[in-house]
């Protein structure tokens, strides 16, 4: 894909709906790529999407998967009060002060509707106990989601009606989605975690125009719930069959990991879940030397990913982490454009190449019980 086909795709993605447990959109409009450039497409129980290449290879513990998740931070009704005014709970790292107040769209289960999310009036006095504290702090307290409610111009009735109540989800609306173009950089809500959709994509893509095949068998899997659990991921790494798990996430460019915003994708040695296998990350530190390709490093905090969640329950063992540089996580998100190619690239190559030495050093040996 050139520069505006992705960055067109890209758009699209995050223009799309696709709360935890409710991905529906995304992954109908990323069947027909698979469709296209996998041998074969199917979607699992939990609703993963995942697109089988098969590889040049014989031997059978050759094959690798790749996770990107499908769902985005959102919100989940907690309660509607009796005038329609709607209480929410976050579903995944969602928090108020990066949301701020505005429109809002709630999926309910037979039409939607726009509410308003909001804290109340500035203009209060100590007598609004919640607004003044928070509006009124200084920061000395922070905005918690029980201070906020949702307008909606409806009566309890009327949104039960429309099949809205307690479990419905609440996103982020289209019109607050567009891309933001900044020449250099792209920015947008929700590219955690569809620029690494895009990249899965782009990277089926790349073989399919090249008629090549990888030399492992290559399983990508666009995951399910992974902002609250990693559910998807975790029944994934159970029925898809790979030697090595691969993710592919966004990375947080801050000071504290050493992380520069730039076009160079990072390769994670541990987050606060699983450490991720140091061989895995050495082999594409040495890939990117031999490519002159700078490849950056991180040991992170306060993160988690499809993969090290199910490592956690024992299921990945063999695994990797490759990000994508970028600001404001969980906020409205900044990456350089140049990122997503480069980590097309890095995988392709990684793919393209004879890994049956790195995948047979991993692959499980059956016990020999003497007789």
């Amino acid at each position: 894909m050139d520069t505006n086909e992705l960055k067109s795709l890209l758009d699209e993605l995050c223009r799309l709906y696709g709360p935890p447990g409710q991905e529906q959109d995304v992954s109908d409009f990323c069947r027909p790529y698979l469709d296209n450039t996998c041998d074969e497409v199917w979607q699992d129980e939990v609703g993963n999407l995942i697109g089988h290449i098969k590889g040049r290879s014989t031997h059978e513990e050759d094959s690798v998967r790749i996770f990107a998740h499908m769902d985005e931070i959102a919100l989940m009704i907690k309660r509607i009060e009796d005038d329609g005014t709607i209480r929410v709970d976050p579903l995944g790292g969602i928090y108020p002060n990066l949301l701020g107040v505005g429109p809002v769209e709630i999926l309910g289960r037979h039409e939607r509707h726009t509410g308003i999310l909001g804290v109340g009036s500035v203009h209060v006095s100590d007598k609004t106990s919640a607004a003044y504290r928070v509006q009124y702090s200084m920061g000395a307290e922070a905005m918690k989601w029980e201070h906020m409610h949702i307008f909606t111009g409806l009566s309890k009735a009327e949104l039960y009606g429309k099949g809205i109540r307690a479990g419905t989800r609440v996103v982020v609306p289209r019109n607050r989605r567009t891309l933001v173009d900044l020449g250099e950089y792209w920015a947008n809500h929700f590219m955690d975690n569809r620029v690494s959709i895009a990249a899965l994509l782009a990277l089926a893509a790349q073989f399919k125009e090249a008629g090549e095949r990888p030399f492992p068998d290559l399983y990508l899997v666009l995951t399910t719930e992974e902002e609250v659990g990693a559910h998807g991921a975790k029944f994934a790494a159970r029925t898809v069959p790979a030697t090595l798990t691969l993710g592919l996430e966004v990375g947080p460019v801050e000071s504290e990991y050493s992380i520069d915003f730039s076009a160079s994708p990072i390769a994670v040695y541990r987050d606060e879940e699983a450490l991720y296998d140091r061989r895995v990350a050495d082999h594409f530190l040495t890939l990117a030397e031999s490519m002159s390709m700078h490849l950056q490093t991180a040991s992170l905090s306060c993160y988690r990913s499809d993969v090290s969640h199910a490592k956690s329950v024992g299921h990945s063992p063999f695994s990797g982490l490759i990000c994508l540089p970028t600001r404001n996580t969980h906020s409205f998100e900044i990456i350089h454009r140049d990122a997503v190619p480069n980590t097309v690239n890095l995988l392709t190559e990684f793919l393209r190449r004879d890994c049956h030495s790195l995948l047979k050093r991993f692959s499980p040996e059956k016990a020999i019980i003497p007789v």
